[in-house]
């Protein structure tokens, strides 16, 4: 199989790293802008506590761009904010065998959807008849063109996928299996743990209550001493999935699953505060954050349920001003977020 990996930013450049090493197909990989340039001209470097390498792979700067046969597979690994133009622009690619174009991508090709929040699924699911969620546990930053930096290692993250929505029949369940089976083969390989579930979106609302601490993060710093604002919006998101009947999984079997291997490593020549992907957002000066879909989602839910969400209300809106003012990571002092966020003593 060849992986064609959409979004080649912290999770993405490191799957595509990662497989440019050790997969059998070269990946592709679609990147636009100095990103794009960096990796045609120079390869794509990859970072981590154990490696400095830069690795061959092809790129595309647009769907247009991509040759797709039914050996492809689709990686979205996109923020949730920026997927459903992905998705509008893969969905109707022409797939070839044989010299002959035999369907579209949505119609043929398997899409997997590396991100995180619950949305991306639904989103894709409109448009891909086979969609496979992956939770994503790997810290990984992307700040340079060309340059991915990921902080543990031998393992360069975990993965816990499934297939989204129910197999029509019998040779589709054996079509899931089949990929599935691969996937953790070939990605074991490259350096990666891969557990499969056939309820992921179990694990993706799980990670879902630890990245709505990304906006405090974001918007206050890495280093802050905050506790209390995190603990808010983690027991508020649990509570609001308890009142919609969401199960999760327990931190116990996430403990089982990604144990010593996400301990964080330093990575020579990566200085000063480093933070997840919604820090990583405000510090390139993206102009936009994935919070309306991690906190927002809180918020949308609780909305539904007829209950209050205001400190994920809060978080969501001010991650979203932060962006939006372009101001950089970590620019609220932690009175100024308590403040702006915790509920009046």
């Amino acid at each position: 199989m060849r992986y064609v990996i959409v979004g080649a930013g912290a999770i993405g450049g490191t799957i595509a790293a990662r497989l440019g090493q050790h997969a059998s197909t070269t990946p592709l990989v679609a990147a636009r802008g100095a990103h794009a340039e960096a990796i045609e001209q120079e390869g794509l470097r990859l970072r981590s506590p154990d490696d400095d390498t830069r690795v061959t792979v092809d790129v595309v700067t647009s769907a247009a761009e991509a040759e797709l046969t039914l050996d492809d597979v689709l990686v979205f690994a996109t923020k949730t904010h920026q997927l459903h133009e992905a998705l509008l622009e893969w969905v109707d690619q022409p797939v070839h065998a044989g010299g002959e174009v035999v369907g579209t991508a949505g119609e043929l090709l398997p899409a997997l959807t590396a991100l995180n929040g619950v949305e991306a699924e639904r989103l894709a699911l409109r448009l891909f008849r086979r969609v496979y969620g992956v939770c994503v546990w790997l810290p990984a930053v992307h700040l340079a063109p060309g340059e991915i930096v990921v902080r543990i290692a031998p393992v360069s993250g975990v993965f816990v996928v499934g297939r989204y929505g129910t197999p029509v029949d019998e040779t589709d369940a054996a079509a899931d299996a089949n990929l599935l089976d691969s996937l953790r083969a070939e990605w074991e390989r490259a350096t990666f743990r891969v557990h499969l579930v056939e309820d992921v979106m179990r694990w993706k609302h799980q990670k879902l209550i630890t990245n709505l601490g990304n906006a405090v993060q974001a918007l206050a710093g890495p280093a802050a001493d905050v506790p209390e604002v995190y603990r808010a919006a983690r027991e508020e998101g649990l509570e609001v999935l308890a009142a919609a009947g969401i199960g999760i999984a327990s931190d116990e079997e996430v403990e089982v699953w990604r144990g010593d291997l996400f301990r964080l490593r330093e990575v020579p020549g990566l200085e000063g505060e480093v933070g997840g992907s919604t820090w990583q957002s405000l510090a390139r000066g993206s102009g936009s954050v994935e919070t309306d879909y991690l906190n927002g989602e809180i918020v949308r839910i609780a909305r539904m349920e007829g209950v209050a969400a205001p400190v994920n209300e809060a978080l969501q809106r001010e991650a979203r001003r932060a962006a939006a003012e372009g101001r950089p990571a970590g620019s609220l002092t932690p009175d100024r977020l308590r403040a702006l966020v915790l509920p009046p003593a």
